[in-house]
């Protein structure tokens, strides 16, 4: 499978690469990016940012690179990003994010105290930084399709979307 992931040139990317071992990874960013590339991942343009175009950019990106999935990680493309889920879908690019209605249930609304986080893929979890049994019910029980961090509460995990500025 080939995954891009944007922020590229950023180390919560990088450390997002772990999740990803059995995929080919493209790291994407916005201007100039590093020339080099390994056996797991190479790093493109995606030219300069144009906040008004985003979700075009992408799908454009994830076509050109024949990437099956995305993961936007800029906090300014995903907004843009699941207003056009279905898009993405018409061409075959599979979207790690949640919904449209329940993306604003996992947006970041202060400080984090946790650095733990988990892949989900459809409500399957697909790595986490953190083993417990309860990561993979809370992905099933709420469908979660995404990075996110996850803090623990008194109720179990509370998923945030993990995500860069």
């Amino acid at each position: 499978m080939k995954t891009l992931i944007t922020g590229g040139k950023s180390a919560q990317a990088l450390k997002l690469l772990k999740a990803f071992t059995g995929d080919q990874v493209i790291l994407s960013d916005y201007g100039e990016t590093p020339a080099f590339s390994s056996s797991q991942y190479q790093f493109i343009s995606l030219g300069e940012k144009n906040e008004d175009t985003i979700a075009h950019t992408l799908l454009n990106a994830c076509l050109d690179q024949e990437a099956d999935r995305l993961l936007p990680l800029h906090r300014f493309e995903l907004e843009a990003v699941v207003k056009s889920l279905v898009l993405f879908e018409e061409f075959n690019v599979h979207v790690l994010l949640p919904d449209i209605l329940s993306f604003p249930l996992y947006e970041q609304s202060g400080p984090l105290t946790t650095s733990d986080w988990a892949l989900y893929d459809k409500g399957e979890l697909q790595f986490g930084t953190v083993s417990d049994p309860s990561l993979r019910t809370a992905g099933k029980e709420k469908e979660l399709n995404g990075v996110f961090y996850m803090q623990e509460t008194a109720n179990g995990f509370n998923p945030v979307l993990f995500s860069i500025s």
